[in-house]
């Protein structure tokens, strides 16, 4: 039986959560990797079509070089930061993942804010 506890006011709420997730994401990626990636996106976004943070991928390359769980968090937090810059927003369109190891995952698609 699992025992659910009562939430104490003093633990973060979700968004919190969500917010020193993602800080802690960006922490782990190089800077050079993040002002590439800021770069990219400025430039897709100035091209005027929507596009998804697996374009920019196409780019500037994964942040950690390679495919696994929990290694490439920061690709959200980034594209996740830009929006909160206004410099891009979200169209409401998912679109399906085009290389193969995103296993079909849905990707929201984004245009210059």
């Amino acid at each position: 039986m699992k025992i659910i506890r009562t939430p104490d006011p003093e633990d973060p709420d979700g968004d919190e959560l969500k917010r020193l997730g993602m800080q802690r994401a960006l922490n782990a990626a190089r800077e050079v990797w993040k002002l590439n990636f800021q770069l990219h996106v400025i430039r897709l976004a100035q091209e005027g079509y929507p596009f998804t943070s697996e374009d920019v991928l196409a780019r500037v390359g994964l942040p950690n070089g390679e495919v696994g769980q929990h290694k490439n968090n920061a690709v959200g937090a980034m594209m996740n930061a830009m929006a909160k810059k206004k410099i891009i927003q979200k169209t409401g369109n998912h679109v399906k993942s085009k290389r193969p190891t995103s296993h079909d995952a849905e990707l929201t698609e984004w245009i210059q804010l």
